[in-house]
């Protein structure tokens, strides 16, 4: 028994190791898959979505993610190359023949431009984004350490009527070029061919400069630790960071 015993140990010793890594390797995919949605219709449902462990550089202006795309019901897989400083971008989607597509122009306020936001901060068309030394007190400010939702003061209305909300929290961080405040934001939105109204909320932070008439928002991908102020905007009079300006930098 002990001999038969002694061949079967090795026999275990070579599965145990086998399973070990074939659970790492399992992990490192699950980890390597993660996605998330960046394009969402008016109706609120998700028509795409990114591969946040994929992240590729290029070159120093260019890098590429792993993309999903919902056609026909179905989903397509793709890749998405971004050229920061050029401000296009080149989708090809998997098994498509042509290796040789056209490059079109980011679009404001489209997902895609959601992206460049986010990621050119990394290459050294950074500027071309915002992202310059006159700006860089916004930008590369410290980042929030807890959730918006969590803070302690109290929330303090700026605008409420049947389409849009802004409050932000009294528990703000001041200095003398900006404040830092916890916000939240709801917006309602229908569309005129359809009786369905979507509506869209979320808490988050923001940070606004009393030196100009600029704001600059957080931005954190659900379900990562990775996060980083957007490009700094222009306040648009009446609007939430205007107000949070007015009530806070001047008093």
């Amino acid at each position: 028994m002990k001999i038969f015993c002694n061949r079967l140990y090795p026999i275990f010793s070579i599965l145990l190791l086998y399973n070990i890594g074939l659970n790492e390797k399992l992990l490192a995919n699950a980890k390597s898959f993660e996605w998330e949605p960046i394009g969402i219709d008016q109706y609120g449902n998700i028509k795409s979505w990114i591969n946040l462990g994929s992240y590729k550089e290029l070159n120093k202006d260019s890098f590429r993610l792993q993309i999903k795309l919902i056609e026909k019901n179905k989903q397509i897989l793709g890749r998405l190359d971004i050229n920061c400083r050029n401000k296009d971008f080149y989708l090809r989607k998997k098994k498509q023949m042509s290796q040789k597509g056209t490059w079109n122009n980011i679009a404001k306020g489209s997902s895609v431009e959601e992206v460049a936001k986010f990621y050119c901060l990394r290459t050294s068309a950074a500027d071309k984004w915002g992202y310059t030394d006159k700006t860089k007190y916004l930008w590369d400010s410290q980042k929030p350490t807890s959730q918006a939702s969590n803070s302690e003061g109290s929330w303090i209305t700026l605008y409420k009527n049947n389409s849009k909300e802004f409050r932000y929290n009294s528990s703000v961080k001041k200095n003398e070029k900006s404040i830092l405040a916890a916000y939240y934001y709801r917006k309602n939105k229908k569309d005129s061919f359809s009786p369905y109204v979507a509506s869209k909320s979320k808490y988050g932070w923001i940070i606004v400069s009393c030196k100009d008439n600029l704001h600059s928002v957080y931005k954190e991908f659900e379900g990562r630790n990775e996060g980083s102020w957007m490009p700094p905007q222009v306040s648009p009079i009446g609007g939430g960071a205007y107000s949070i300006r007015k009530a806070e930098c001047y008093e």
